[in-house]
């Protein structure tokens, strides 16, 4: 009988640790996956919302501030909802049911242990939302670092062009030790608030131990229940000081991580978009400029504009540099709104479209060209992925890519690396050419996209974008005033303002503030009808 008594025993406790740990694996499992799930969504409703924010958001944002925003802040949001919701509930309940129990055995000795209470719950108040701007500043840090790699990772050609990479080492070392200062700082704060804690758990120890000693020698009290009400007094202060520590760096930690995060949800630089907003399914192109000014932080940039771009015109915008060429293109794909005036596309204001829609019809090919770290095809197509392969071959052999493309092992397969490191300056242009004219946009923006590239090279481009301005409404962004050649009228800015425009040979005749960028970039390459006093 007694074996059968202890099998049943053993039957039923291996029946527990079955349970126990299924149950264990069951919660594991889910909390992470409901965590992981929420760090999800956030993630990708932030991601949205960054893209939905204007250019000057990001212009005012570091890169790597971004990524430590969406990717190492959101961990520390999973680490609130998994691990410390989880602590803080076992921890609630635990001290409850303690309570109840020694009211229920002792309610004199019960009130004089949680005598502390009032000043622990004091202390946490008092200290919590500090110690949620000390990791807060702790988070900023990190961001710090993340940027400053994220620049130095991305520019090393420039810094090992300059042999810089001591004076870049210190500097990484000043930013690491800011980090380490900053998370010392937190660390010193949690330092004494966990003693302190310990120290008032101790105080409601030593007065039940005070007094129950004494009702145990006087004989209210039995040993048994003394010593019982000890034990039980140190069990009811575990959870208290567990309470501590997550109230005094756990959950203030991962709230400076979730503030963090909610300031960029909560960031309104958006351009507004009227609920009719205008989704355009094919523009003629006509751009006007009426009384159109814009600036940045108070400082003024473009001063009433006044200027039409005729369908199927294309329009050079010259002038030195920081007087507004770009910033009157960006207008016209409305990266900003006006401050003054107004910009009008097909006669309609160019706040009444839809941001996503208008830019579809229009192709940008950048100064500067960048490409994804993905295929050359993927590259061409990034803003037509349903595109044919007909299309795609017709827009590499406009932008003068398809010669060099054939004689890649991989040809359109090509992986082209981070920002196209592993194609030329050239061939990453042309790509972008492509890019733009596979789109067939109404109005092509090009802003400077032969300044960086040799004469050989630049020919190439400067073939390939005479193709591409055919039929469209284009605004040429001119830095070399020979890309002016194709242009039908040159628009010359200065201090913000249109001071001259005209033809090429109009304003080399005029010999104003063109003729002498001309002078300045080219003194040897006059028009042959150009006076002998201007040479």
């Amino acid at each position: 009988q007694s074996i059968r008594a202890l099998q049943i025993i053993v039957l039923v406790a291996v029946g527990v640790l079955v349970v126990r740990s299924g149950l264990g694996f069951f919660y594991s499992y889910y909390s992470h996956r409901v965590g992981q799930g929420i760090i999800f969504t956030l993630r990708n409703e932030l991601y949205v919302h960054l893209q939905s924010l204007s250019v000057r958001f990001f212009e005012d944002q570091p890169t790597g501030e971004i990524m430590s925003r969406v990717v190492s802040d959101s961990e520390q949001v999973e680490s609130l909802i998994v691990h410390i919701m989880e602590r803080l509930l076992a921890s609630v309940l635990t001290l409850v049911c303690i309570a109840a129990y020694m009211f229920a055995t002792n309610a004199r000795l019960a009130t004089l242990a949680i005598i502390p209470i009032p000043l622990i719950i004091a202390e946490i108040v008092y200290i919590s939302p500090r110690f949620r701007r000390v990791f807060k500043d702790v988070r900023q840090r990190l961001a710090d670092l993340n940027t400053f790699l994220q620049e130095r990772v991305s520019g090393v050609r420039i810094v090992k062009s300059f042999g810089t990479e001591e004076p870049e080492a210190r500097r990484f070392r000043d930013s690491t030790r800011r980090y380490y200062e900053a998370f010392m700082r937190a660390v010193l704060r949690f330092s004494v608030f966990g003693p302190s804690m310990g120290a008032l758990s101790g105080l409601g120890m030593v007065l039940v131990m005070y007094w129950g000693g004494r009702l145990a020698i006087s004989g209210q009290l039995s040993p048994g229940t003394a010593v019982a009400f000890i034990v039980y007094t140190g069990m009811f202060y575990a959870p208290i000081q567990e309470l501590g520590r997550l109230f005094g760096h756990a959950l203030p930690r991962s709230l400076a991580a979730a503030d963090r995060i909610f300031e960029f949800l909560d960031e309104e630089e958006k351009l507004g978009v009227p609920p009719d907003a205008i989704e355009p399914e094919r523009l003629e192109g006509r751009i006007e400029f009426q009384n159109t000014s814009f600036g940045y932080d108070e400082v003024d940039v473009l001063k009433d504009i006044n200027l039409t771009v005729e369908p199927g015109e294309t329009v050079a915008l010259v002038g030195p540099s920081g007087v507004g060429k770009t910033t009157l293109a960006d207008l016209v794909s409305r990266f900003y709104d006006p401050q003054k005036g107004q910009v009008l596309i097909d006669g309609v204001d160019a706040r009444r479209y839809e941001p996503t829609a208008l830019r579809r019809q229009i192709g940008v090919v950048l100064q500067e060209p960048f490409l994804f770290n993905t295929t050359i095809k993927e590259n061409i197509t990034y803003g037509m992925p349903e595109a044919s392969d007909e299309a795609i071959l017709a827009a590499a052999r406009a932008s003068g890519s398809e010669e060099f493309i054939a004689k890649l092992e991989d040809g359109y397969e090509t992986v082209v690396g981070e920002r196209g490191v592993k194609l030329s300056v050239g061939q990453k242009q042309r790509i972008s050419i492509a890019r733009a004219l596979i789109m067939d946009p109404a109005i092509l923006v090009l802003d400077e996209a032969t300044s960086s590239v040799d004469t050989a090279a630049e020919q190439v481009i400067q073939r390939a974008l005479e193709r591409a301005a055919r039929g469209r409404t284009t605004i040429l962004i001119a830095h070399r005033l020979s890309t002016t050649n194709m242009a039908d009228r040159i628009i010359v800015l200065k201090d913000g303002v249109i001071v001259e425009q005209g033809s090429q040979a109009e304003l080399m005749q005029h010999d104003g503030l063109f003729a002498k960028l001309w002078r300045m970039q080219m003194p040897n390459s006059w028009p042959p009808d150009v006076p002998e006093e201007t040479q």
